[in-house]
């Protein structure tokens, strides 16, 4: 029988949930037909088939839950190692993964036999594959998420919540979001810093979202560190040529980050209907994998809810993310005289082990230098 095990689905979660499977044990399935639809953490994934034949067996029921990795259709045909699909198991002194919100994620030891999804899960649960016993012949997942909630027993005093009703499991989206967080607290040293932008003379009706683009791009022109990736393990960092805004859009589902590619290259219409699109696909959960890839700094517009000021949280491997508050009009000395003008709040997060305080001022003094122009 040749197995399929579940891919990477682009977005770097060890962990999938089958929501519809498209065909059954005894159907005749093509290469590349769709054969299951997973539920990852952004987005519903329809999954081609890599093998041409019958359907000898599915690893799972609608609702189960898959790790990267693990087995997801049995084809008959000679037997094939299920490794073999999404990579043979072997010692590596350097793997390339991905984080959470989709963003790639600089290299790291590993010094053991693990799949590359357990590596990405060991990554994310803060483990040192180093430090995992196993008994088996490869580290498992499973001795990952021990080995996580050994160090955790150790180190943080149980809750010991008592829940009077009933509880609910986390859907994939929060799920990804608690991975995200913690994540960010154990490895980022943060430092915010605020400050009022005065928009007062825009002419005209704006687009202000993609004002904020236009004001973040000149701001990574300005300050090309906060356009970057950092391993503070390896003590390296890397430049990116291309401005990638990743753009935090709240939804019912949970917070949803698609990427906005290159944006000094496209054109404010382009960046418009990309926006449009993001948030429809947000709301109806069909973002592509692809669309949640390669952020290289964040935007979030919490303003357009409530709020003035924040501390905004980076995500590793970035080192920087703009948050934007409520606009307003108030009081505000102009020209030597106290006048009523438009301000726009501005808060930014730094990761201070890359970004000095310098750098973190003068990014923010570009981003609302260009927001005070009146226009684009």
């Amino acid at each position: 029988m040749k197995i399929f095990c579940l891919p990477d689905l682009g977005e770097g979660l060890p962990e999938a949930i089958i929501r519809e499977w498209y065909v059954q044990p005894g159907d005749e399935v093509q290469i590349d037909q769709t054969i299951v639809a997973m539920e990852t953490a952004k987005a519903l994934v329809d999954v081609p088939s890599p093998f041409a034949g019958k359907v000898e067996k599915l690893f799972g029921k609608t609702g189960d839950t898959v790790i990267t990795g693990s087995p997801l259709i049995g084809v008959e045909g000679e037997e094939t190692d299920a490794g073999t699909v999404v990579g043979n198991i072997e010692a590596s002194d350097r793997i390339l993964e991905e984080c959470a919100t989709g963003v790639s994620v600089t290299a790291q030891q590993a010094s053991h036999r693990a799949t590359p999804a357990v590596r990405m899960l060991a990554q994310q649960l803060g483990v040192d594959l180093d430090e995992v016993k196993y008994s088996g012949k490869n580290i498992t997942a499973d001795d990952v998420k021990k080995a996580a909630n050994l160090f955790q027993s150790n180190t943080i005093p149980p809750l010991n919540v008592q829940f009077t009703d009933a509880v609910e499991s986390l859907t994939p989206t929060r799920r990804a979001m608690v991975m995200s967080m913690t994540q960010s607290h154990q490895h980022i040293v943060p430092v915010s810093i605020s400050d009022d932008a005065d928009i007062h003379d825009w002419i005209g009706k704006q687009d202000t979202t993609v004002r904020l683009l236009r004001a973040i791009q000149a701001g990574c022109e300005t300050v090309p560190i906060a356009n970057a990736y950092f391993d503070g393990q390896q003590m390296v960092y890397q430049l990116h040529k291309k401005i990638n805004v990743g753009m935090a859009v709240d939804t019912p589902h949970g917070l949803f980050v698609p990427v906005l590619k290159d944006v000094a290259h496209q054109s404010n219409e382009a960046l418009r209907e990309s926006i449009n699109r993001f948030k429809q696909q947000a709301r109806d959960k069909s973002l592509s994998p692809q669309d949640l890839k390669d952020a290289t700094i964040i935007l979030s517009n919490f303003g357009t809810i409530a709020g003035r000021y924040a501390n905004p949280i980076i995500i590793p491997p970035m080192v920087a993310i703009v948050g934007i508050g409520s606009a307003r009009n108030t009081v505000v000395a102009h020209n030597g005289e106290p006048a009523v003008r438009r301000i726009l709040p501005i808060s930014i997060t730094v990761d201070h082990r890359l970004v000095t305080g310098g750098e973190a001022v003068r990014l923010l003094q570009a981003i609302m230098e260009e927001l005070a122009k009146p226009m684009l």
